[in-house]
């Protein structure tokens, strides 16, 4: 079940005090802090894999740097920097963005959506313009440390990585495919599926940072918070539209939003850290009500959702095993950290 939670400030207040947090602490603060731990598994110690006819061995046991965990940052940024911008006009990250060390890749698939809603637009390009501006300010952070960029694969159909990303797993094989490119609605599920992970996985890096780089990392993913909650909302707001004119059925913004936050919980591993954008109801007297989900928090302590490398990648790479490529990323990502969980 997805939990649906009423937005309050005192959580802002603790996402921001465990980014921000330092040796400046108090004793009480750190408490605080506590209570934000959801029980994430850092890079640097790995799930073990359950005991199946179908697990693997666990990823290779590490110690990430912080410049490592910047890379990471990096590789997930240009998966979400190239959809964003194809989706806007067509075109892929420019060749000055995308050199580095390791296997440099290209992208595969995707195309310009051909907006038509003037607001959708503006918003679209000012996330677009965001996030590929933290491409080019984690690259010159990194200066000579940097990665390039891998193979992104934005392909559509029965095996594609949109299909697994977004349709839960049926016996019965479907007769048609999720394709985020085929509309404004469309582009704006996956955009929110992509930047959730995304976002998830900044607030882990931030946690694990060295306090004198957390102090720049800290901002950033406050900013890459506010670019997923700008896309959460135009979304949202179009899903309560069609919830006041009273369209209801498996086609709804807010039921294929729920749907597809069920086929990338597993993973992940257990925990429902992918949510839905809300719901809403229509009682006996046709009074619709709208329950909004715009905050992902952890539903306890209104901490932000957080997610390992190791669990972010498992969704990138639509699969709960422990491996190292598929999904969108059909060459792996380049850098130290580059194995999912065994997240089964």
């Amino acid at each position: 079940m997805m939990t649906m939670h009423d937005q309050a400030p005192a959580g802002s207040r603790r996402h921001f005090l465990r980014l921000m947090g330092g040796a400046s602490l108090t004793a009480g603060g750190l408490t605080l802090l506590s209570a934000c731990n959801d029980g994430i598994v850092g890079a640097e110690s790995v799930p073990s894999p359950t005991a199946s006819a179908t697990a693997v061995s666990a990823p290779p046991t590490y110690t990430a740097t912080d410049p490592d965990r910047l890379n990471f940052a990096l590789q997930i940024h240009y998966l979400l920097a190239n959809y964003l911008k194809i989706s806007l006009d067509g075109v892929a990250l420019p060749a000055a963005l995308t050199t580095g060390s390791g296997t440099l890749g290209q992208v595969s698939g995707g195309r310009a959506i051909g907006f038509t809603d003037t607001r959708l637009i503006a918003a679209v390009r000012e996330a677009t313009s965001a996030v590929v501006a933290r491409v080019a300010f984690l690259r010159q952070s990194l200066g000579n440390a940097v990665t390039a960029q891998p193979a992104i694969n934005f392909a559509i159909g029965q095996g594609s990585p949109f299909q697994a990303f977004a349709v839960p797993t049926s016996a019965t094989p479907p007769t048609s495919f999720y394709d985020p490119f085929a509309s404004e609605n469309d582009f704006l599920l996956g955009a929110i599926g992509l930047s959730a992970v995304v976002t998830s996985a900044m607030d882990e890096l931030a946690w694990q940072m060295d306090v004198s780089v957390r102090k720049t990392f800290g901002p950033l993913t406050a900013g890459v918070a506010a670019t997923d909650g700008l896309l959460r909302n135009v979304l949202f707001a179009r899903a309560t539209a069609e919830a006041l004119a009273k369209v209801t059925g498996p086609t709804t913004i807010f039921a294929r939003a729920y749907s597809m936050a069920v086929a990338r919980n597993p993973f992940d591993g257990p925990g429902g850290r992918d949510q839905s954008l809300g719901s809403a109801s229509i009682d006996k007297k046709g009074n619709v009500t709208v329950y909004p989900n715009l905050d992902i928090t952890d539903g306890t302590n209104w901490c932000a959702i957080r997610r390992s490398p190791e669990q972010a990648l498992g969704i990138f790479y639509t699969s709960a095993l422990s491996v190292a490529s598929g999904g969108f990323f059909p060459g792996g990502i380049n850098g130290t950290i580059r194995v999912s969980g065994a997240n089964s």
